[in-house]
């Protein structure tokens, strides 16, 4: 599967705010985020606009700061609305256990406080954790998938992508760039 994880090479930064400025809460937006310890991913759901840090949230993910788009905000744009995924354990079982650091990965997430959202990007292997993450988001551990997944697709081994793949985690602590 041919998925585009470009980042422009120069944010546009007044496009960013007009996008988050016109975004309407519950509306389905694609945000592409960069942060060094998880790479380049797409965030895809419903955004929220917060009434207590007010800005926009993608599950749980600020996208601005008083108005500016946060710095690993890339992209933002309105999408249609996700259909909705029929969670099967064994398969996202199976497909974790073929899992390698660098694969190139969708998942599907199902949360309370977020609703249902995906994330494409790289996952990224754990070593203190012994767990699979993508764009900070827990697949699993120690081969049993995170309760929140609902669907893990590999759509490239790694080495059958162009991204870059980010390095093993190897030590806890904090993620910077994602607030």
């Amino acid at each position: 599967m041919n998925y585009d994880l470009s980042a422009p090479a120069r944010r546009d930064i007044k496009g960013l705010t007009a996008a988050i400025e016109s975004a309407e809460d519950a509306a389905s937006l694609q945000a592409r985020l960069s942060v060094p310890r998880y790479g380049v991913f797409d965030l895809i759901g419903r955004a929220r606009r917060s009434p207590i840090i007010g800005g926009l949230l993608l599950a749980g993910t600020a996208l601005d700061q008083n108005g500016k788009p946060t710095k690993p905000l890339q992209v933002l744009e309105s999408i249609p609305e996700l259909d909705p995924v029929d969670p099967d354990p064994g398969a996202v079982t199976a497909q974790l256990a073929e899992l390698s650091h660098g694969d190139l990965v969708t998942v599907r997430f199902s949360d309370g406080a977020y609703g249902d959202f995906g994330v494409t990007g790289i996952a990224v292997w754990s070593v203190p954790g012994t767990t699979f993450l993508v764009g900070g988001w827990l697949i699993g551990s120690a081969g049993a998938p995170a309760p929140r997944v609902t669907e893990l697709v590999r759509l490239a081994p790694v080495g059958d992508h162009p991204w870059p793949v980010p390095a093993q985690i190897t030590v806890v602590g904090e993620d910077i760039g994602i607030d």
